[in-house]
């Protein structure tokens, strides 16, 4: 299998062609066509990103996520994150279509200077919800420029998996976008392919098939990817990192679910 390679800036114009929303004008990417192919008037989207699993940990890890891997095998494209490969420039990229120069967000508590998927949403009578951790991306980003403010209750990614169930299940949002971050602090804190990483790995693999299992349920489609990859370091005091344009840090797995 050689899958297919996209910008990180193709994923708002995906979602936006999948719900039959306007084209972003400063969107610089265009619509993914596997995605499109498979998903075209889904009447509601979630996009789950479990942060910094990139394609690296993926392979790496891949024997204990049954769930993810077999979807991969399914369905996959690869996508490069925009530079720097952090996580609030790639999830405004992911609501916006263009990088950080067109979007100007480089820290979680900045707006974005273009309209976001979020303002189509709208302007169609239709409803967007961003989710994630308090203090997270998803929160301080995602949630504050969404119409429904899915801050999970707690700083961990059981909080976040129930407030994306709970506002699925009874708000009915058009279009959920949920950051799922212990990845991300599991690679920072152990490696991105240390074996103390291996339990949340396992969990996160866990975590996203209970989620997409009532998502699908619910008639969501649902798209996974992540924000980002990670590198190992070799410092013992800080053994993963990310944010260059090495492939560790910017190459990330795609798949999803009709």
């Amino acid at each position: 299998m050689n899958p297919a390679q996209y910008c990180m800036t193709s994923v708002a114009p995906t979602v936006a062609a999948v719900l039959g929303l306007p084209a972003l004008a400063q969107a610089t990417g265009a619509p993914i066509p596997d995605i499109l192919a498979d998903l075209r008037g889904a009447p509601r989207l979630a996009l789950l990103a479990p942060d910094a699993l990139g394609l690296f940990s993926f392979q790496h890890f891949a024997a204990d996520m049954p769930f993810l891997r077999a979807r991969c095998q399914e369905r996959m494209v690869i996508l490069r994150a925009v530079l720097p490969s952090i996580t609030p420039v790639n999830f405004c990229t992911m609501i916006t279509g263009c990088a950080l120069a067109g979007h100007g967000v480089s820290s979680r508590e900045m707006t974005p200077r273009c309209p976001t998927l979020f303002d189509l949403l709208a302007q169609a009578g239709r409803v967007g919800a961003g989710c994630g951790r308090p203090g997270y991306t998803g929160a301080q980003l995602l949630a504050r420029l969404a119409q429904l403010d899915g801050t999970a209750a707690l700083p961990d990614d059981a909080a976040t998996e129930e407030v994306v169930l709970r506002l699925a299940r009874t708000a009915r949002p058009d279009f959920i976008i949920a950051q799922i971050g212990g990845t991300d602090d599991h690679f920072h804190r152990f490696g991105p392919r240390s074996e103390s990483a291996r339990p949340k790995v396992c969990e996160m693999d866990q975590r996203l098939e209970r989620m997409c299992a009532a998502l699908t349920g619910l008639g969501y489609a649902v798209i996974i990817l992540a924000d980002h990859g990670q590198q190992e370091t070799g410092d013992p005091g800080h053994p993963g990192s990310h944010g260059s344009e090495a492939d560790e840090d910017c190459l990330v797995p795609c798949t999803w679910l009709g």
